[in-house]
C-alpha cells in the first residue's frame, strides 16, 4: 500500500526557480519559506533533501549578496547621483511655451559608518574595536578607543582617500 495523505508542494520543475528568483531578492530564509507557501521547518527540509533546491537558494544569495556588496561600497567611498529639474517657461501672456530640463550632479559624500562597518568585517585583524589600557605617570588611568586611535591617524596625514583608483 502507497502513503496516504495530501502530494508535497515542492515540484522538482518550478521550485528551484521559484527559490533562486525570491534568494536574489535579498529576502531572508523565513521570507523565502514564506512566498513558497510553505513553513521554515519545511524549507530547511527542502534544503537538505533537495539539491537542486539548496542549489538555486545558493545562486540566488550570490547574485543578491554581489549587488548589496557593491551598494555597501559605493555608500562607503561616496558617489555622484544627477538629478533632474524641469521648469515650465511661459511667455509674457503667463501660457505655457515650454519646459526646460536642468540636469545636475550632487555628490553623496561617503559614510562613515559603513567604512567602519566594511573595514571591521574585512579586515578584523586591523580595525576591531580596540580599548588600550594605559595607567601614566600619575596612576590615572587613560584609555584609547578605535575611534581615538582613528582620529590621531587622521591628525597625522591619513591618505586619501580617493588615490589609487
Amino acid at each position: 500500500m502507497g502513503k496516504s495523505g495530501r502530494k508535497g508542494k515542492y515540484d522538482p520543475e518550478v521550485t528551484p526557480s521559484l527559490a533562486e528568483q525570491y534568494a536574489s531578492e535579498i529576502l531572508t530564509d523565513a521570507q523565502i519559506a514564506a512566498k513558497l507557501g510553505i513553513s521554515y521547518e519545511t524549507f530547511r527540509q527542502w534544503q537538505n533533501k533537495h539539491v537542486a533546491f539548496s542549489e538555486a537558494i545558493k545562486r540566488g544569495k550570490a547574485v543578491s549578496n554581489a549587488a548589496l556588496v557593491k551598494v555597501m561600497q559605493k555608500t562607503a567611498a561616496g558617489y555622484y547621483v544627477e538629478e533632474e529639474d524641469t521648469t515650465v517657461i511661459l511667455d509674457k501672456d503667463k501660457k505655457e511655451k515650454g519646459y526646460r530640463r536642468t540636469i545636475r550632479k550632487r555628490h553623496i559624500p561617503p559614510n562613515p559608518t559603513m567604512q567602519i562597518f566594511l573595514a571591521k568585517n574585512r579586515m578584523p585583524d586591523e580595525f576591531r574595536d580596540v580599548n588600550r589600557h594605559e595607567v601614566d605617570l600619575r596612576g590615572q588611568l587613560q584609555v584609547t578607543t578605535l575611534a581615538d586611535l582613528m582620529m590621531e591617524e587622521f591628525k597625522n596625514g591619513a591618505p586619501d582617500a580617493s588615490d589609487g583608483d
